[in-house]
């Protein structure tokens, strides 16, 4: 586990350097975005600085000019900072070009396993057919159903007149719903509830789990349209009124495809990075030895 977590440091390391892998001797004629002296930052520039990143952090740039704003800003800051630490000898230090060194190692080995690994690991039809037919309980969805509800609510340690009082209101109101005013219309005037009233009391869809007992048992209990008597829960006195109900069903596999996909690329290039490492390791007959630095002997 310890190897794949050491790659992803080092992949998002090489991520933050590639905002200065610019071309500064092979400007293209283009518009200028940036000057630095007599130094032109042109649009191709920023546009071969974003193609250094991956496919999905590209996608994401494209859609965003602060992004690109800001990816830009990074450029031109690393680029006059840079220079300064130049003009003052740094790139010379002997501690400075060390580091350089195990920065380039660790940005040739990250773009080596995303040419020879990741890019050339691909997932089939088959592959994801034969995922989703083996992991059904995934994409399982549960019984919903759909409800508005009307809250005459009781506070906590209410005396027993006080919720014998809330209970003779919601009572008042069922009568009005039985008699034929629009359930809708009495939860925006009645409602306790203040963040359903608004739109009549609806809930929205939701499964079991999600609601306290008595409230979900009542609704699933009721077919669509029916109107439930007086529940009482923690809150207080509900009315409920089903709108909709959906049975418990699988996903389709058209539905959850680019799901499975991403996931199965996902896993599929750790295993991948791992077992390349561990090859290219064995390979280059690499010995550690952890228990200088542990204390403990493997």
């Amino acid at each position: 586990m310890y190897r794949y977590v050491g790659y992803t440091a080092l992949l998002l390391f090489s991520i933050s350097l590639c905002i200065f892998c610019i071309d500064r001797n092979a400007l293209a004629q283009d518009d200028v975005l940036a000057k630095i002296g007599d130094r032109k930052i042109t649009i191709s520039d920023l546009d071969k600085t974003i193609g250094y990143l991956d496919s999905q952090k590209q996608k994401i740039i494209e859609q965003n000019p602060q992004l690109k704003e800001q990816l830009l800003r990074q450029l031109v800051q690393s680029i006059v900072i840079s220079d300064l630490a130049k003009k003052d000898g740094y790139d010379k230090k002997p501690e400075v070009v060390d580091q350089l060194e195990i920065f380039k190692d660790s940005f040739l080995a990250n773009i080596y396993l995303q040419k020879e690994v990741i890019e050339k690991f691909t997932v089939s039809e088959e592959d994801m057919k034969s995922y989703y037919e083996t992991h059904e309980e995934e994409f399982k969805k549960p019984e919903m159903v759909k409800a508005r509800h009307i809250l005459i609510k009781i506070d906590a340690g209410a005396s027993e007149e006080e919720k014998k009082k809330a209970q003779e209101q919601a009572g008042d109101i069922l009568k009005k719903i039985k008699a034929g005013d629009d359930f809708a219309k009495l939860a925006s005037e009645f409602s306790d509830d203040n963040v359903s009233k608004t739109n009549g009391g609806d809930l929205g869809f939701f499964a079991r789990g999600s609601m306290v007992k008595p409230f979900e048992d009542a609704a699933f209990a009721l077919k669509p349209g029916e109107i439930s008597d007086i529940v009482e829960t923690r809150f207080g006195y509900h009315i409920i009124k089903v709108d909709e109900k959906k049975d418990a069903e699988i996903e389709p596999f058209d539905t959850v495809k680019e799901r499975i996909n991403q996931k199965l690329l996902q896993d599929g290039t750790r295993s991948k990075i791992t077992e390349f490492i561990d090859k290219s390791m064995e390979d280059a007959g690499v010995e550690l030895h952890l228990e200088l630095i542990t204390g403990i002997k493997e």
